[in-house]
């Protein structure tokens, strides 16, 4: 029986796409310690409009629009103020007790109002452990925005061609026009506007790209790319993307191509792994979101277990620096990453049980 544009991903591409996920977290947590692990794949190159595009391509215009914003708002508003409070109360307790310079005030300002207004000015900043705000917050700003678009036009005759000039239009407003804006002028409001146009381009290009991407991926593709990345790096192209930052040095044209490039390997190089199911990099890709959200504070307490060692003074920590060796770097890029997957595990097993409990009979 021949797929329908909408159906849901095979068993295959599901487990492609955790492993995408798995590879792009990974990379946030490389690229907020020192240095990177890649000559050309380098963090900053695209993996934050990777999680844009997986997004746009997992998005379904049939799902009813109550139940979508339903989830928007626990998804990502909720779990955004609760991991704010639990976040914040450990940074704080990091400066209180040890001296931490934490380099932010989560609680600070007096009222709810004025805390919402100071991380408005910062671009979500006040909480510097918890410096992935900015992206939980404009993901569902732009999927909360072109949602009821998507819903309104997938069926016209030519929407994918509208789509890809929307795409387009809307890399170059963000990587050119605001991004130039801001830079030039500070404005967060032109940051707010660039961050927001780029996440649309990508989400927009996840959902094009949705009845076509694993047939084009091959190895014949995934070797144009590598060489795209290759020369355009050589050619000196090869300045970080910080889409929190509104910083594309690169220019939209160079920038926008080394992004597809780079998402298009991750995604060639899922498709291969998924042939065979490793459940721990499938977890990992799975919990991406906290991950995402605490590996941050997830250094300070290996900071702290270092000192402990007498090998680090934690006084010394900042939310982007933290204690580093050749012998022990290791762990802060495992560590980090495994240690949210285990507890997120732990607590969905948890509520389970209690639910089971709980339940009449």
């Amino acid at each position: 029986m021949e797929r329908h544009v909408h159906d849901k991903p095979t068993q295959r591409e599901s487990l492609a796409i955790n492993y995408a996920k798995a590879m792009g977290i990974v990379m946030v947590v490389i690229g907020h310690y020192h240095g990177a692990l890649f000559d050309f794949y380098r963090p900053y190159t695209f993996h934050m409009p990777l999680f844009f595009f997986i997004g746009g391509l997992l998005l379904d215009p049939r799902a009813g629009t109550r139940k979508f914003y339903a989830g928007i708002a626990r998804k990502h508003v909720l779990y955004a103020i609760s991991t704010y409070l639990v976040i914040g109360s450990v940074a704080v307790l990091f400066r209180n007790g040890l001296g931490v310079d934490i380099q932010g005030d989560p609680f600070g300002g007096g009222s709810i109002l004025d805390i919402l207004r100071a991380n408005y000015r910062t671009n979500f900043e006040q909480n510097t452990y918890f410096l992935v705000l900015w992206f939980i917050a404009c993901y569902a700003v732009t999927s909360s925005a072109l949602f009821p678009l998507i819903k309104a036009t997938h069926e016209w005759k030519f929407a994918s061609g509208a789509y890809v000039l929307a795409i387009l239009a809307l890399g170059y407003l963000g990587m050119e026009t605001f991004a130039g804006r801001f830079q030039a002028g500070r404005d967060i409001g032109y940051n707010y506007l660039s961050q927001c146009c780029v996440a649309s381009a990508f989400y927009l290009a996840g959902y094009v790209a949705r009845p076509c991407l694993w047939k084009l991926l091959n190895l014949y593709g995934f070797i144009a790319a590598f060489f795209i990345m290759y020369v355009s790096s050589q050619a000196g192209f090869d300045h970080a993307v910080v889409m929190a930052w509104s910083k594309y040095p690169d220019g939209f044209l160079m920038a926008f191509i080394r992004i597809c490039c780079g998402i298009y390997s991750t995604f060639y190089l899922s498709w291969v792994l998924s042939s065979e199911r490793m459940d721990l990099f499938e977890a990992t890709g799975k919990e991406s979101k906290a991950i995402m959200s605490y590996h941050l504070i997830g250094y300070l307490f290996l900071d702290l277990a270092f000192q402990a060692l007498g090998l680090y003074d934690i006084r010394d920590a900042a939310p982007l620096d933290h204690f580093h060796s050749p012998v022990f770097s290791p762990l802060y890029i495992i560590l980090p990453t495994l240690i949210p997957v285990a507890c997120a595990i732990y607590c969905r097993k948890a509520k389970a049980g209690i639910a089971r409990r709980l339940a009449p009979g």
